[in-house]
């Protein structure tokens, strides 16, 4: 037989078992095929789809790329090797790959999926959804991309839209594939709480609940929904099952780890956001959530003390005053017993309450700090002369925040948020010359401040998630200036008031969010534990972030030695 006879018999072959999913035997014909011609078309395609589903993905990468030597415009090998790329993190090396696959293959809808997820991840959103939109205009069933379509929409805040993306996404996919419509609820649930539509939020997420019953981003979403909805002892039941459940765990730690640390919680507290702050390579993490002081089985559930013994250091993760509902003096008592040393110790948390903050802060030469108080829903007066802002204790991120300067907004205000006691804040104009609102975010790591990130908004409400950064390349520029020459920005004064503020706050582990006015005052916003610190900005957007962020990590890992070299002896925080 001859040469070329032999090929096409083994690539007949080869196709019939590929189309039976006798795989292994496929590839092993594909691959006697590429031994007697090494080029053969057909067998660089075949075989390395193959390979890049089993995830041989270095064999597959030069498969392929040996066939685009002789069919450079071979659409299936041009998405594939994309694809591999999209795996490596080298997007901007796949998008043109599929880019022009895309062009090749106009009919081919998850072309244009593969290549938005590409632009998704370099933060180029609204290239992202044209490509989504082109994937739907060619199979508008195409349910995985409805899906990122909302993906894409909730990054760029439109939450409404994403949850309607998210619901239309759902709609195509059949109830029994539980499978794939799991990430789709966790996606629906998070979007429709964006945008305020609690009940399909609440739905979704015990949905995705029946799907598994112990899933722990869908718990919290649910406990946070049920407070808002005035649930809040349904809210506190589930999130006592879950921290029974989950007990003491352990991120998997690097083989080199030196130092064990506890991050200590407590159901029903608001926490400090642990999530970039210790050193995976340095630390191995081990987290406890007690339960609220109410169940029969409190504080520790199934977990017993002595399995804390080899604890090295415990980070107190209770890190808002408001919000401690009861948990603090059992997480003392657990300090006491343990006596190892402890970041922020709930004492020195107690401090920080917002409406503490006039009384810590408010003799700081250059600091404006607006009044505070508690007040209950009875006691709210439609009567009153200046604006303020209205807040149920312990929220975050906007949650339930409004301005009121009208009486009918405080009257819309109480008859959709079910909470009986709220924080008053005088409300300072802080508008720019420029027309803005700028919000400054410093850590104190060790009492020494960090610049963390700068929001710049049209509006009052200013949240990093909020004031669209990545739109604005005047704005990017600023943030950049104030990581990394923060005291220049704030001059000799300012950056006395940002230390001081730091020294009075006193706690190992904390933040400040507040504003430069004109005449050089800060006006002080908030100041306490519970003080995000991320790093999900694209590098390629936000590249003096990934310079500035991993020094309050290593400042955090300085800190951590630090109290392990004090002497042996009781630690009080």
């Amino acid at each position: 037989m001859h040469r070329a006879d032999t090929i096409n018999a083994l690539l007949k072959m080869a196709l019939f078992l590929h189309r039976e999913g006798r795989l292994a035997e496929t590839e092993a014909l594909y691959r006697k095929v590429l031994e007697i011609d090494p080029f053969q078309p057909l067998g660089l395609s075949m075989l390395g789809t193959i390979l890049l589903n089993n995830s041989e993905t270095e064999a597959a990468e030069a498969l392929f790329l040996r066939h685009l030597e002789i069919a450079p415009d071979h659409p299936l090998t041009l998405h594939n090797l994309g694809k591999i790329y999209q795996l490596k993190g080298r997007d901007e090396e796949a998008i043109p790959l599929i880019r022009r696959a895309g062009e090749l293959k106009p009919d081919l809808a998850p072309l244009f999926n593969d290549l938005a997820i590409s632009l998704h991840r370099l933060g180029r959103l609204d290239e992202a959804l044209d490509e989504l939109d082109r994937a739907l205009a060619v199979d508008p069933d195409f349910a995985i991309a409805h899906d990122n379509r909302g993906v894409v929409l909730y990054d760029s805040r439109r939450f409404k839209e994403a949850a309607d993306a998210h619901q239309q996404a759902l709609s195509l996919t059949p109830m029994c594939a539980t499978q794939e419509r799991a990430p789709i609820l966790h996606h629906h649930f998070r979007a429709a709480y964006e945008a305020g539509e609690l009940a399909t939020a609440e739905h979704a997420c015990r949905e995705c609940l029946n799907i598994d019953p112990h899933d722990g981003d869908t718990i919290e979403y649910l406990a946070k929904t049920l407070y808002r909805l005035g649930h809040e002892g349904e809210a506190l039941d589930l999130l006592n099952r879950q921290a029974r459940y989950q007990g003491l765990t352990q991120e998997t730690p690097s083989a080199h780890t030196t130092t064990t640390i506890l991050i200590l919680g407590g159901v029903g507290a608001n926490h400090v956001p642990t999530r970039y702050l210790f050193d995976p390579t340095r630390h191995t993490t081990r987290t406890l959530t007690l339960l609220s002081p109410d169940q029969t089985d409190a504080p520790l559930g199934k977990v017993n003390e002595q399995e804390l013994a080899h604890i090295d250091v415990i980070f107190n993760t209770l890190g808002e005053a408001e919000k401690q509902v009861g948990q603090a003096e059992p997480v003392k008592t657990l300090l006491a017993h343990l006596n190892k040393p402890v970041l922020n110790h709930p004492d020195r948390v107690a401090r920080t309450g917002r409406d503490c903050a006039s009384n810590l802060f408010g003799d700081i030469p250059g600091l404006r700090v607006p009044k505070v108080h508690w007040v209950k829903r009875n006691e709210l007066s439609t009567h009153f002369t200046d604006p303020f802002l209205i807040r149920p204790a312990g929220s975050h991120g906007g949650e339930d925040l409004a301005l009121i300067n009208d009486p009918h907004l405080l009257a819309e205000y109480l008859a959709k948020v079910p909470y009986e006691r709220f924080l008053l804040t005088d409300f300072h104009d802080f508008k720019s010359a420029q027309n803005v609102y700028r919000k400054y975010r410093f850590i104190f790591v060790d009492r020494q401040p960090f610049p963390c990130h700068l929001a710049i908004a049209d509006n009052w409400l200013v949240h990093y998630w909020r004031a669209e950064m990545e739109r604005s390349p005047w704005k990017i520029k600023e943030e950049e200036k104030f990581l990394k020459e923060w005291r220049q920005v704030f001059g000799p004064r300012g950056s006395t008031v940002i230390e001081q503020v730091g020294r009075r706050m006193d706690l190992d582990y904390g933040g400040l969010d507040c504003s430069l006015l004109p005449n050089g005052e800060i006006l002080f916003f908030e100041a306490n534990a519970c003080m995000l610190v991320h790093l999900d900005d694209a590098k390629r957007g936000f590249p003096y972030k990934h310079e500035s962020i991993p020094k309050i990590r290593d400042a955090v890992t300085q800190m951590i030695n630090k109290k392990l070299a004090l002497p042996k002896e009781k630690f009080h925080g």
